[in-house]
């Protein structure tokens, strides 16, 4: 697509065409058909970002209270998506299990089992004979106990985004493709727009939804965001004998393996366990850590020493210190939208964030959730 030079008006810019990005702009336009919003994406087409390398999970099973709420803010987005927006996403409530090999994480998993129950969402404890009788190819001497919720789903996150994509274009927002921003312009403590190599783009409002490269856009503005880039690496490889066709998104807490399989059940997602690799945008296939990742997925399921390993390929998540989003305006600047930092759960969210960031901006506000247990200033107090 060619972009003239000329300036350019928007009553809203928002900066990424990832889930996030295009869930803000679905529900402003959703509300209010009448807004201009424009959104710009640094790469040439879609899904070369984050949510194009995300496994398509969707859970209930958080140990925060907060992120429970957001799980359940987008479940109608997601069970009606294929009929509201007239696109398969292979939506699937498969379940999930949570599974806990030491006696702190069993006692942690009673308790949210318990708080979840309180909101509505189904979260059964399984003692360990429980285990070993639904699940006989999960290791019989590693696990306490474990948890399993029967609305923890999968979904395409390509076929989510590409259905994003489709509706807000026939609601009318522009999405400019390969166009970066270079710049923040600022009058006093008020957003005027943005300079990209292409040209200006004028705007009182805009929304950060650039994903791993929130920090750097945030700079321009002189704010530093307490977000930085993950590499996740993600293992696809042959379905565990023993492990049957329709089984539920396994997480071993401990390690933090997991195993989500494809919705065709011949293979399998697994990763999980490169949690603390260094912060950067990298995302080369790191060889090194594959003996570690087998060595995990074999101590949660013996069978696994058997799979053949057919590729790896890495995505960049962005991780806050506390693991929460920051969704807000930025101190100080108004007119500057925040919504970044999902620490991996950006696509599971993004139903809720995009209405959440919605109310924000039309509203000034949203009854939907406490936001100032997500204000972008609460790592300063």
């Amino acid at each position: 697509m060619h972009i003239s030079s000329k300036q350019l008006k928007s009553d809203i810019i928002i900066i990424g065409a990832g889930i996030i990005g295009l869930s803000i702009a679905y529900h402003i336009l959703e509300a209010d058909p009448q807004l201009s919003v424009t959104i710009l994406e640094k790469e040439k087409i879609l899904g070369l970002g984050s949510t194009g390398k995300g496994t398509g999970s969707i859970r209930y099973q958080f140990s925060s209270p907060l992120l429970r709420r957001l799980s359940l803010l987008s479940r109608d987005f997601f069970r009606n998506f294929e009929s509201a927006f007239d696109t398969p996403i292979w939506y699937l409530e498969k379940g999930g299990l949570m599974l806990a090999a030491h006696e702190g994480l069993w006692n942690q998993l009673q308790v949210t089992s318990e708080q979840a129950e309180a909101e509505g969402i189904p979260m059964k404890l399984l003692k360990q004979e429980e285990l070993r009788e639904n699940f006989p190819y999960l290791r019989r001497d590693r696990f306490l106990g474990g948890t399993y919720c029967p609305w923890d789903a999968y979904a395409d996150p390509y076929a989510v985004l590409a259905g994003l994509y489709s509706a807000v274009r026939r609601k009318g927002a522009t999405v400019h493709f390969g166009r970066e921003a270079t710049k923040i312009i600022i009058d006093g403590d008020r957003i005027k727009g943005i300079e990209t190599k292409q040209g200006t783009m004028w705007s009182p409002i805009i929304v950060n939804a650039a994903g791993p490269y929130a920090a750097q856009f945030a700079a321009m503005a002189g704010i530093t965001l307490p977000v930085q880039p993950f590499r996740r690496q993600v293992y696809v490889c042959t379905n565990p004998r023993g492990v049957p066709p329709v089984t539920p998104l396994i997480m071993d807490l401990a390690s933090g393996f997991y195993l989500h399989q494809e919705v065709s059940a011949k293979v399998v997602l697994l990763g999980g366990t490169d949690k603390y690799t260094w912060p950067g945008l990298e995302d080369a296939v790191d060889k090194s850590r594959a003996e570690d990742f087998f060595l995990a997925a074999i101590d949660t399921i013996p069978s696994a020493i058997d799979i053949k390993w057919l590729r790896t390929y890495t995505g960049i998540c962005e991780q806050t210190p506390d693991f929460l989003p920051i969704i807000g305006e930025a101190p100080g600047l108004n007119g500057l939208i925040l919504a970044n930092g999902c620490s991996g759960h950006g696509f599971m969210h993004a139903p809720a964030i995009g209405c959440i960031v919605a109310d924000l901006i039309l509203n000034g506000g949203t009854e939907r959730i406490d936001l100032n247990l997500f204000h972008p200033d609460r790592f300063a107090k």
